[in-house]
C-alpha cells in the first residue's frame, strides 16, 4: 500500500500538469473543452475548417493530442505565437514550427471577440493554467483525472481495453489463421504431388521387374529347347555344334 502511495505522489509530482479532454452543457448542447490542471482554457464549439474535420469533437480531440505532446516540456507552452493564416482570415497558434490550434471566424460566433482575440485568449488561457499550478490544485483535481493523466502506467494498460488494439488483435489472429491454412494447403499438395510420383515411380519399377521375369523365364526355355535339340541330333552334329561354340 505504501509502494503504491509512493508510486501516486510521485508521478503527481513528475508530471505536474494534467489535462483533460472532457465536455460542458452549453445552450442544451454538449461542447467539448479542454482543461489544463482543472482550469477549461480551450472550448470547441464549431467544426472550424470543414475540410479537415467532421465535428468539433474530432477537432478538439486533435488539439487536446498535439497540446499535451508538446505540454511534456512546460517551456514549450511559454512559447506560443499567433500568426495569421495566409488567407487572412484565420489565425494559428505555433509552437516553433508545430501548429498548436487554429481559429476561424466560426469561432468567434456570437461573441464579441475578432479572430485574432480569440486565439490569444486560448493561448493566455493555457500560460495561466500552467502557470498558476500548485499543489493545492492537484489535490482538487478529480481522481478520475489524476488516474487517467497522471499515473503513466494507468494509460498504457488502457491500451489493452481499446476498440483499436481489439481489431488489430483480430486482423493479426486472422493473418496468422490465414497463413497457417496457406502453409497447410502447400503441405498437403506437395504430399499429395509427391505421393502420386513415388506411386508411378513404384509402379514403373514393377513393371520392368515384371518384364524382367519374363525375359529370364523365356531365355530358360529357349535354352532348354536348344539342349533338347541338341540331345536328338547324331553324334557327329553334336560334335560340329561343339566346334561352332
Amino acid at each position: 500500500m505504501k509502494l503504491l502511495v509512493f508510486i501516486f505522489l510521485f508521478s503527481c509530482h513528475l508530471f505536474a500538469n494534467v489535462y483533460q479532454l472532457s465536455t460542458i452543457v452549453d445552450e442544451q448542447q454538449l461542447v467539448p473543452v479542454i482543461k489544463i490542471n482543472g482550469k477549461v482554457v480551450i472550448e470547441i464549439k464549431e467544426v472550424g475548417t470543414k475540410q479537415v474535420f467532421s465535428s468539433p469533437f474530432e477537432r478538439s480531440e486533435k488539439i487536446f493530442k498535439t497540446l499535451k505532446e508538446l505540454g511534456t516540456q512546460a517551456s514549450n507552452l511559454n512559447r506560443i505565437r499567433i500568426r495569421r493564416s495566409p488567407n487572412k482570415a484565420d489565425y494559428i497558434a505555433y509552437v516553433d514550427n508545430i501548429e498548436l490550434y487554429r481559429v476561424t471566424p466560426s469561432d468567434v460566433v456570437g461573441s464579441e471577440l475578432s479572430v485574432y482575440q480569440m486565439a490569444k485568449l486560448w493561448r493566455d488561457n493555457i500560460k495561466t493554467a500552467v502557470k498558476t499550478m500548485t499543489p493545492m490544485d492537484e489535490r482538487a483535481l478529480s481522481e478520475e483525472s489524476l488516474v487517467d493523466d497522471a499515473i503513466p502506467l494507468i494509460g498504457f494498460l488502457s491500451l489493452f481495453s481499446s476498440n483499436s488494439f481489439f481489431v488489430m488483435a483480430i486482423q493479426f489472429s486472422l493473418f496468422v489463421l490465414i497463413q497457417m491454412a496457406a502453409i497447410l494447403f502447400t503441405f498437403n499438395f506437395l504430399n499429395r504431388r509427391n505421393k502420386h510420383v513415388f506411386d508411378e515411380f513404384h509402379n514403373r519399377l514393377k513393371k520392368f521387374h515384371h518384364k524382367q521375369i519374363q525375359q529370364n523365364n523365356l531365355l530358360t526355355a529357349m535354352e532348354t529347347q536348344i539342349e533338347d535339340l541338341v540331345n536328338q541330333l547324331p553324334d557327329n552334329g553334336r560334335n560340329n555344334i561343339s566346334n561352332i561354340k
